[in-house]
């Protein structure tokens, strides 16, 4: 029961985003595949994300994580990737796959250096992750981590909710109430269904901790009310349990019968195997109190065949986990050699600008008839050209040569070298070259400015014979 009721929480207390984030389904739907930008689009996949994983459409919900993470890779936004692998996290802690949570959540950590109330966020879910798992003090380290931080808004809220959860868990209800009461009087005001349901739960099973049955039954009723309401069925079917298990200690067993049944059908059209299994329990034990004792067998082979399949889920889970961490690997490396790509493309740009400018430079002074020009400019612009030249074939043939020598560092310090040692040669033929044209140039400017100062001084009175 312990783990029982510590699950309530998992749908909700992953979700560290402000309520105000999320928009109706239809709006996330529209602006999914209609969005004008990549972040109208990335805004509507979070609310449409968070949809499928709370309502047990996981596969749905792998598939636009995946075009999340592309969008933010392409994006460059750290705030996008933290917002992606958090959400990866949150589907991994509502499938119980909570060492696949605990990583993603830690990957989320990496990009929130600038953004300390997310990364004081991330604190919350993984806390909430020990907490389920049974590590208390691990969990309130991660809470100090986020206190140290500074918790605001949403936050700060959870924080409350984290706490009078573990006191919920130690049967501490008085303690538990106090830390849900302050997260209900704090300013920010929340509006997620599945938070408020929760919260509603946990009030219901302080209460009962306490000892007031009247209360906590209103609570789980209420719970109850709202999550078909909103028609959350994981929420239904925790929720449901937890108040069958209640009424069962009141002898009230023909009303647990009825809400476990109508739990069982919600569980059955949603497909939820861990949650047939677990009403099945339930049922079972409910059974055990009346006169249909062959229902006590039904129920228990149900029970039976559906934590086999469970089973059987979690190691298919497991693979299909491994799967898509090694599907956001490739996504995030065809994005890296898109940027490479673009990046080198770029640089060919420039180079060939550069060669462009210094070889405009070199034509202009060698055609020019009215500068006289250092022999030694002409030596330094055509070192800078052979440079430039030769990172231009680097940046043109480095993909080519990758390729062939198959990265080997040896092989392509060869490669390189053998092209140096074609245009050096070429460089010292053109340098010789464009020296003696520009000798004679020099010569013939000269030569063209002296014969202008002889006609000059010929033309001059004082110069002529009487």
């Amino acid at each position: 029961m312990k783990y029982f009721f510590l699950l309530s929480y998992c749908l909700i207390l992953t979700l560290q985003i402000s309520a105000q984030g999320y928009m109706d389904i239809d709006s996330a739907r529209k602006l999914t595949w209609s969005g004008k930008t990549s972040e109208e689009r990335f805004s509507g996949m979070r609310s449409l994300d968070r949809f499928y994983y709370t309502t047990g459409k996981f596969d749905s919900s792998a598939l636009l994580q995946k075009e999340m993470f592309a969008i933010a890779k392409e994006s460059k936004r750290d705030s996008m990737m933290a917002l992606v692998y958090r959400a990866i996290g949150n589907r991994y802690v509502t499938k119980t796959d909570y060492n696949f949570s605990i990583v993603n959540y830690a990957r989320g950590l990496d990009y929130t250096t600038r953004d300390k109330q997310r990364r004081a966020g991330l604190y919350l879910n993984i806390a909430y992750v020990y907490i389920v798992t049974g590590n208390i003090q691990v969990a309130l380290d991660y809470i100090q981590k986020g206190k140290a931080i500074g918790q605001t808004g949403q936050n700060l809220y959870f924080e409350n909710l984290l706490y009078g959860l573990i006191y919920n868990d130690l049967e501490k209800p008085d303690s538990a109430l106090f830390y849900f009461r302050q997260a209900e009087n704090l300013p920010t005001k929340i509006t997620d269904p599945l938070l408020i349901s929760v919260g509603l739960l946990q009030m219901g099973r302080a209460y009962e901790l306490q000892g007031d049955a009247d209360l906590a039954e209103t609570y789980y009723k209420k719970t109850m009310a709202y999550c078909k309401e909103k028609y959350l069925p994981l929420s239904i079917i925790r929720t449901g349990n937890v108040y069958c298990n209640f009424l069962m200690k009141n002898g009230k067993y023909d009303e647990a019968k009825q809400i476990a049944l109508q739990d069982l059908d919600v569980a059955k059209k949603a497909g939820i195997n861990e949650g047939i299994a677990n009403v099945a329990e339930v049922l079972r034990k409910i059974y055990t109190h009346t006169a249909w004792k062959d229902s006590i067998i039904y129920y228990a082979q149900l029970q039976i065949d559906y934590k086999d399949s469970v089973s059987n889920q979690k190691k298919q889970s497991e693979f299909q986990n491994l799967t898509f961490s090694q599907q956001l690997h490739e996504i995030d490396e065809q994005t890296k050699a898109k940027e490479a790509a673009e990046e080198q493309r770029q640089n060919i740009q420039f180079a060939l600008m550069a060669l462009g400018i210094i070889s405009f430079i070199i034509i202009f002074l060698l055609l020019s008839r009215s500068f006289i020009t250092n022999t030694k400019m002409i030596e330094f612009l055509g070192v800078i050209a052979l440079l430039i030249v030769f990172e231009f074939l680097n940046l043109l043939l480095h993909p080519f040569l990758e390729r062939v020598t198959h990265h080997s560092p040896l092989l392509m310090l060869l490669a390189l070298v053998c092209i140096a040692a074609l245009l050096v040669p070429l460089h010292h033929k053109a340098e010789k070259w464009a020296t003696a044209k520009l000798v004679e140039k020099n010569k013939q400017i000269r030569l063209a400015a002296a014969k202008k100062t002889i006609q000059q001084l010929d033309t001059k009175p004082d110069n002529k014979s009487d």
